[in-house]
């Protein structure tokens, strides 16, 4: 009895050292081969650099209408650099080049990790919805829009992991809080990974609306982003910028 037991143990600890290393294997494996990409918008591809970098690969490309949709891979803490330099090479290229891209033209470069769960979302446009979420989720802030532009101004922090040690500029922070409770207490240290923002946008969804004090959570965000404008949008409130009491007496 006790040996099949043991028998058990041995397998199941087999079938998931395979799991694991077919799974890293299938990683580097895409990382080596998938830099070459078909693109309407060769010049722009070119100055992003990916090529140049060899910790990034491609997950996917989109190409619509009126906008494109990028996805690269693998994001880490060693990779994390070479992330931002991709943002940097963006926001330099549509300087340099302003009529490159159509007026009215989405660009979303969505950085994913191995397994393609979305870690960084940036977006030059306001309207957008959090990856991995229905339709409901989606929330409008042009409201508080300044000017159209091509580059990435906004960005949606989904799982960072690790600390990375590495800034990503952008205009506006926008964060969707959850039902997990660890998630509202480590809200306010996500803009960590930001700078030059101005604005943070929170999404308080319905289940933490009931289990948290919100004034409380808004509170810690803006207490470490004392420079920063904060808006919040729940199911019942809609986007609202966030006074705190001591202000509005």
């Amino acid at each position: 009895m006790e040996r099949g037991k043991y028998v058990k143990k041995r397998c199941l600890y087999f079938l998931l050292s395979m799991v694991l290393v077919t799974s890293l294997a299938g990683c580097l494996g895409y990382r080596r081969k998938n830099k070459e990409i078909n693109s309407s918008y060769s010049e722009w591809i070119d100055a992003l650099g990916i090529k140049e970098y060899p910790h990034l690969s491609i997950d996917g490309y989109k190409e619509f209408e009126n906008g494109v949709e990028f996805y690269i891979k693998e994001f880490n803490y060693e990779s994390a650099d070479e992330f931002k330099k991709i943002i940097d090479n963006h926001n330099a290229f549509v300087k340099r080049n302003p009529d490159y891209f159509p007026e009215d033209f989405d660009i979303d470069l969505i950085f994913t990790s191995c397994g393609g769960d979305v870690n960084l979302h940036f977006s030059n446009y306001s309207k957008s919805v959090r990856w991995g979420e229905s339709v409901l989720a989606y929330f409008d802030v042009s409201s508080i829009e300044t000017e159209k532009s091509h580059c990435m101004r906004y960005v949606y922090p989904e799982y960072l992991g690790d600390r990375i040690n590495t800034k990503f500029k952008a205009e506006t922070i926008i964060i969707s809080i959850g039902p997990a409770i660890d998630e509202v207490e480590k809200a306010h240290d996500w803009s960590e990974n930001f700078e030059n923002f101005d604005t943070i946008v929170v999404r308080i969804r319905p289940s933490v609306e009931r289990e948290i004090n919100v004034d409380e959570a808004l509170k810690k965000i803006q207490r470490a982003n004392p420079d920063a404008e904060i808006y919040y949008k729940t199911d019942s409130i809609e986007l609202t910028k966030y006074i705190p009491e001591e202000k509005s007496n």
